[in-house]
């Protein structure tokens, strides 16, 4: 194998697990036993099912500090809420990130389309998406919380000549760059890719970037000699400069996302994330109290 490529170093199934008010999810990865592996992602959620009583209670009001959350909807959507007043719905190709920075609480509650939401294709009862957890590093942890939205017509695409697609929320392929720039120096790419049968793909510029890639369905080789099946993920090396897929059998619906690595330690407890335990017994203590919310006026891109 050429020595600009990156290795493989983990494969991961995941586990299916029930969150919030009782959302059915597949957790890919997640906790402070996988960072190590997985730096700067702290965790990735895939949503999704066609059965509304698996989704509809949703993931009402609940804290976040020192963390960035990406969501992004596939088919569904999403209505949102947080403490600082921001709200809004996350339709089909959105992502919707957010720097939960010193405190903020919100809300999450998924639902499908429907029959007057003409401007959608796939309206049934289907919801589908993924959430990341990005660790804020510690200079961040307790500076503003930080909102931005990007519909999907702000998302640009790169297309192949076989007709492979990749939308690029973050980072860039070809002459499509995504609108969407780390405010913390990581460098995050976050790709969708549907890659055709018979079609490659080569994905550079990740050289000391953790990349870990997600396979939604479809079958697809990875660097010309791993077969990557469907609901895998696979945990790259940081040494490498890019990756080669190949479609295998009908179309694969896969994700990539890569970053630098934080190398921070970091103390964990449910939905806030710091590095200290002194910090991390404030945060709780701040929940019992009434004080979570530091500042009200958040910064929005």
């Amino acid at each position: 194998m050429n020595i600009r490529t990156k290795n493989i170093e983990a494969e991961m199934s995941g586990h299916y697990s029930i969150d919030g008010a009782g959302v059915k999810l597949l957790r890919v990865f997640g906790g402070p036993s996988t960072f190590e592996y997985t730096d700067p992602f702290l965790l990735l959620d895939y949503f999704g099912s066609s059965i509304p009583a698996e989704y509809e209670k949703g993931f009402p009001w609940h804290p976040h500090r020192g963390i960035e959350t990406i969501t992004y909807q596939a088919r569904g959507k999403t209505d949102h809420e947080d403490s600082n007043g921001n709200k809004g719905t996350i339709y089909p190709g959105d992502f919707q990130d957010m720097s939960s920075g010193s405190g903020i609480f919100h809300e999450e509650m998924p639902s499908h389309l429907e029959p007057e939401n003409k401007d959608f294709k796939n309206i049934d009862s289907t919801v589908l998406g993924l959430q990341l957890w990005v660790n804020t590093p510690a200079e961040r942890k307790m500076k503003t919380p930080e909102y931005s939205y990007y519909k999907s017509t702000d998302i640009p695409e790169y297309k192949t000549d076989m007709g492979s697609t990749v939308r690029v929320f973050a980072g860039e392929i070809g002459d499509a760059k995504g609108p969407f720039g780390s405010k913390y120096g990581l460098d995050l790419h976050y790709f969708h890719i549907k890659l055709k049968e018979g079609d490659k793909l080569e994905l550079s510029n990740l050289d000391r970037k953790r990349a870990i890639m997600f396979n939604f369905s479809g079958n697809l080789k990875i660097n010309n000699e791993t077969e990557m099946a469907e609901k895998k993920a696979f945990i790259f090396a940081k040494n490498g400069e890019y990756i080669e897929v190949k479609g295998r059998t009908r179309e694969s619906d896969v994700v990539l996302i890569a970053g630098n690595p934080t190398n921070e330690h970091i103390e964990w407890y449910g939905p806030v994330v710091m590095n200290t335990k002194g910090q991390l017994n404030e945060a709780l203590s701040d929940l019992r109290n009434g004080t979570f919310v530091r500042e009200k006026e958040p910064l929005i891109n």
